[in-house]
């Protein structure tokens, strides 16, 4: 979940029997979600915080990548089109990928050029 309120909630209310919710951020806006605890337990979720990464460590990240040191291309699994990203979703109901599923393509249909 990002840091927002309805993605928070949300995401605790989505996450399967015995999965794991990881809030990335903090909420913003001043408005705190409303963490559903009897869910929480009844469902045996983890939740996992994750602040992410300061902005001042952003430039020593970036020229990792620009370096070659780091390849965030080497996290993701497969490129998929937005229909086997849905199916992709629903898998995830029987286990998760090793890797990101990126969702690139959002039409089947050829875009017209001019």
């Amino acid at each position: 979940a990002a840091g927002f309120k309805a993605t928070c909630e949300d995401s605790i209310h989505c996450t399967r029997r015995g999965g794991r919710m990881v809030q990335v951020g903090l909420p913003i806006g001043g408005q705190n979600p409303v963490v559903p605890m009897g869910m929480v337990a009844g469902k045996e979720l983890e939740i996992v915080g994750s602040h992410g990464c300061a902005a001042e460590d952003m430039p020593a990240i970036l020229s990792l990548v620009k370096n070659g040191k780091l390849d965030p291309k080497k996290l993701i699994k497969s490129e998929v089109s937005l229909k086997e990203g849905a199916k992709a979703l629903m898998d995830m109901d029987h286990g998760s990928p090793t890797g990101m599923v990126m969702i690139t393509r959002f039409s089947d249909v050829p875009r017209c050029r001019y």
